[in-house]
């Protein structure tokens, strides 16, 4: 009974019709095991020609942790021949996006993504065994936008690795080229464009400076 009762609490969680689709119709997943893709509500999935997503050794839940009442989307979309190859699953909080463009690849073991971030692979984006990233966060492999130096193309997409048990602190950057090795930490609010070896924590400092004291203040 109690299993009866979890399941249908479950089903009331998620996307009904979109999750029997993606996960016994649709041919652009390929579900290695009895792994599945689930479809929280307000997930939108838009999976366009040639693009296929891969499922291996855990559940790939889009849009869970759901306030109770909201409509904030979760959005998943892979262009023309875009390929998600996901060996351990993840959770992606609601707000967040994953984007993979045209011909782009995102290999990923088991992560967690926290509400509103975003992360878009033009290249390639690999994300190592437990990733833990934070709210706010951006993920970028490209500048998206083409820049010339004399005539020729100076800023080419650049394959983005994060290691495993990286974790990502909240509205940080982590831009294309980089490389974050095995248990290292980025702190709230850094921008990163070089590489970072294993185990260290980098981060911006600010400090502190008092500008008066002795204050008061009304609302």
């Amino acid at each position: 009974m109690n299993k009866i009762k979890e399941y249908l609490r479950f089903l009331r969680r998620i996307r009904i019709i979109k999750y029997f689709y993606l996960n016994y119709f649709c041919k652009e997943i390929i579900r290695v095991d009895n792994s599945k893709i689930i479809p929280y509500k307000n997930a939108v999935i838009n999976i366009e020609i040639g693009a296929r997503i891969y499922i291996a050794n855990g559940d790939v839940e889009i849009g869970c942790n759901l306030l109770k009442g909201s409509r904030e989307e979760t959005r998943i979309r892979l262009r023309e021949n875009a390929v998600w190859g996901s060996n351990g699953g993840c959770k992606v909080s609601y707000g967040s996006t994953i984007e993979i463009l045209k011909g782009a690849l995102l290999d990923s073991k088991y992560f967690t993504v926290n509400s509103n971030s975003i992360l878009i692979a033009a290249k390639k984006i690999s994300l190592g065994q437990d990733v833990m990233i934070a709210r706010n966060v951006v993920i970028y492999d490209s500048d998206f936008h083409e820049i010339y130096y004399e005539g020729i193309k100076g800023n080419r997409s650049k394959d983005v690795i994060i290691g495993e048990h990286v974790w990502i602190g909240t509205n940080s950057m982590i831009l294309k080229g980089v490389n974050l090795k095995k248990g290292c930490v980025v702190a709230a609010n850094t921008i990163v464009t070089e590489n970072v070896e294993s185990e260290n924590l980098i981060g911006i400092k600010s400090e502190i400076k008092c500008i008066n004291n002795q204050i008061q203040w009304k609302r």
